[in-house]
């Protein structure tokens, strides 16, 4: 399924409302604020609160042309750009982050994460270390819940040659999923129809991810636990033996 260009603007961080109006500019072209709030079907003093944000974020220029400005969007390659530039900025961060991290001796160890945005970052921590992840339970929510944000894991953890193996019962949303299976470093392994998972579990690098996705609010916890870790490691090891491999 793909995702309409606002909800990938949302994933990027802009509002609804700040997609919406980027996307109307795109397609105006050099324009008044009048005119955009139209096309955007957005009042005109939102949409001028809108296009001052936009500006702000490098997004959208103008020109006083007479008395009346009219705007601009920037380039999409400059949603990049902005990227790139954000990325540069946090890494050369990054020591004095780690550094204050480093001050604390006791850390957490049950972290939990809430929404779209929490779930991505559970996602994101699966794959900071290339070491085959083992995932059973519900892929299913997994596809419905997060059409934009789960493919794009799927893409990074081909990237970075990440082996997983799952377990799940067989679906037909799963055809996809298994005729890409070699090429895409994923393994099945079936378990019978009548088992009900209700979460999906990652347990990857010391760590135990659950994600509760069935329906809204989404949430999920990473557990960093090395006795669970092994536990879930074991349970999946002896799901593994006891049903065939596809």
């Amino acid at each position: 399924m793909t995702a309409h260009p606002v909800e990938r603007l949302k994933e990027y961080g802009l509002s609804q409302n700040e997609a919406i109006i980027y996307i109307a500019l795109l397609k105006t072209g050099e324009a008044s604020a009048q005119k955009i709030a139209k096309n955007a079907k957005l009042p005109r003093t939102t949409s001028y609160h809108l296009l001052d944000s936009l500006s702000q974020r490098g997004l959208v220029s103008y020109v006083i042309k007479g008395k009346v400005k009219y705007f601009q969007a920037a380039s999409p390659k400059r949603l990049t750009e902005i990227l790139e530039e954000k990325k540069r900025m946090i890494q050369e961060f990054i020591p004095e982050l780690m550094g204050i991290a480093e001050t604390i001796k006791e850390k957490p160890r049950v972290v939990v994460f809430e929404g779209l945005n929490g779930i991505k970052t559970i996602l994101q921590d699966v794959l900071q270390e290339k070491r085959e992840i083992l995932h059973y339970g519900d892929i299913i929510s997994l596809q419905n819940a997060l059409p934009f944000i789960f493919p794009q894991f799927i893409k990074r953890r081909v990237e970075k040659k990440i082996p997983i193996r799952i377990i799940c019962k067989r679906e037909d949303a799963h055809k996809e999923l298994l005729r890409t299976a070699k090429k895409e470093y994923r393994q099945f392994i079936f378990i019978p129809k009548n088992y009900i998972f209700k979460s999906s579990i990652f347990i990857y690098s010391d760590k135990v991810a659950i994600l509760s996705l069935q329906s809204e609010p989404y949430y999920g916890i990473i557990i960093e636990d090395k006795d669970y870790y092994e536990t879930q490691r074991n349970i999946f090891g002896m799901l593994k033996d006891a049903y065939a491999r596809y």
